[in-house]
């Protein structure tokens, strides 16, 4: 697919380099996943302690997801309507004072167990509004060209704060205990408002900036709710594999947390190398081709997950290297197809929805892994991964196919001359047999 005027895909010289906005954006984003991580761990602690079942740190995380679902489409709208910097510089203040409010309400005596739904609850109420202003933002201040790489970036951070959250916050509450954890959780906001306020306004819009823009709207546009879809289903895998892995690891191959702790390392660095792999080829294969071949090989080895612990440890680091082509692919996609004045609604409704097909996705299979086997969800799981994303893709490629010619018939003219003809912007040979006008000997012969 090509996506932009110049340093496309399959073209020499790549994307332009960074941008200042992009290098707030990235460390605001990795703190903000690093404080979101180890809050949650130390809540779930909190409620495990205080209750002694698994169903009260469910309930943790139902906290999480329900305010998302309900509010994501409408503080979306919202986002397009005010200043996406300031809105995530708002939330981000907010999170600071609640994820504050949880250690003080402790010290004053407060339940636990209320007090860490509570602050979950809020902090998941804020992040409906933060999650689709901080990818308008990125629409808005990141180049289009550079939205790839970006992207992938973008991906690496939150996988490094996710797996710092679970393996140095658990170092650190073991040693420091919990208290201190969370105190750090409201730092971590303070950080990512500061980035905020160093990002600043939106700059004016140079000359080069004038002819970026033109080219954009050029190739901006797309199947926007196919798009939608494929990052919906990368949520809900994630969200369903996050359930089924623990049940997997825990009861069905009798394993040890620590082994779980692996496994979900193995996924993370695996993450963490298709990003860095994404960045390196992105330029010359297009985001569809890469997101076919990221949920085709993500459904493939979830399928082999269940049979051994020593295969899902294998396999579990390829499934998410190819699930990381998937889940930028799928971004970047959606980013290059919408307009800067709409990207909050849209992400705010691709968030929501994905939420929820989550919820409705893990309790179907949960149920299927408690009334049948587990290897039976994970299969169910392979198939949703693999069939629905995949069938959206081969609905799309005509559309990017046609885009393609019309944009190098356009580069064609551009080099050879504005008095040179068009070539055909059709991708379908005309009908056997039929005379070509252009052929000199059926072409109308001029009379005197």
């Amino acid at each position: 697919m090509t996506t932009a005027l110049s340093a496309e895909p399959g073209r020499p010289g790549g994307p332009p380099k960074a941008g200042r906005a992009e290098w707030l954006i990235l460390p605001a984003n990795f703190v903000t996943y690093l404080g979101n991580g180890i809050q949650l761990m130390g809540a779930s602690l909190l409620v495990l302690e205080e209750q002694g079942t698994a169903l009260s740190v469910g309930w943790l995380f139902i906290a999480v997801a329900i305010p998302q679902v309900l509010l994501s489409m409408i503080f979306g709208r919202l986002v397009d309507r005010f200043d996406r910097r300031v809105m995530c510089l708002v939330c981000d203040v907010a999170s600071a004072v609640v994820a504050l409010g949880l250690p003080i309400a402790l010290a004053l005596g407060a339940s636990a167990q209320i007090t860490a739904y509570v602050v979950t609850f809020a902090l998941s109420m804020i992040a409906a509004g933060f999650n689709p202003a901080s990818n308008a933002l990125v629409r808005e201040r990141v180049r289009y060209q550079r939205l790839g790489p970006f992207n992938a970036n973008f991906s690496m951070s939150t996988q490094a704060g996710s797996l710092l959250s679970a393996a140095v916050g658990g170092f650190l509450i073991q040693i420091f205990g919990l208290m201190p954890m969370f105190y750090f959780n409201a730092v971590t906001f303070a950080f990512s408002a500061v980035c905020w306020m160093l990002l600043g306004r939106k700059p004016e819009a140079s000359a080069d900036d004038a002819v970026e823009d033109s080219a954009q709207m050029a190739a901006t546009g797309g199947p926007v709710k196919r798009l939608g879809l494929l990052l919906a289903v990368g949520s809900v895998n994630i969200t369903v594999s996050n359930v089924l892995l623990v049940v997997l690891v825990i009861q069905v191959f009798k394993e040890k947390p620590g082994i779980f702790g692996l496994v979900d390392a193995l996924a993370g660095v695996g993450m963490l190398i298709g990003a860095a792999v994404y960045k390196r080829i992105s330029h010359r294969v297009s985001d569809l081709t890469l997101a076919a071949f990221g949920f085709f090989g993500n459904a493939a080895l979830i399928a082999v997950e269940p049979f051994h612990i020593a295969g899902l440890m294998v396999a579990i680091p390829f499934a998410a290297f190819s699930f990381g082509f998937a889940a930028i692919s799928s971004r970047t996609l959606l980013m290059r197809a919408i307009e800067d004045s709409r990207s909050g609604r849209v992400f705010g409704t691709v968030n929501a929805a994905g939420l929820a097909a989550g919820l409705v996705a893990t309790v179907s299979l949960s149920y299927l892994a408690d009334h049948h086997s587990v290897a039976a969800a994970f299969w169910a799981l392979s198939v949703l991964i693999g069939v629905v994303p995949l069938v959206a893709i081969a609905t799309m490629r005509p559309f990017y196919a046609r885009r393609e010619l019309r944009q190098q018939g356009a580069e064609h003219k551009a080099a050879a001359g504005p008095d040179t003809p068009d070539i055909p912007t059709t991708p379908f040979p005309a009908t056997p047999g039929t005379p070509d006008p252009a052929d000199p000997a059926v072409a109308p012969q001029p009379t005197n």
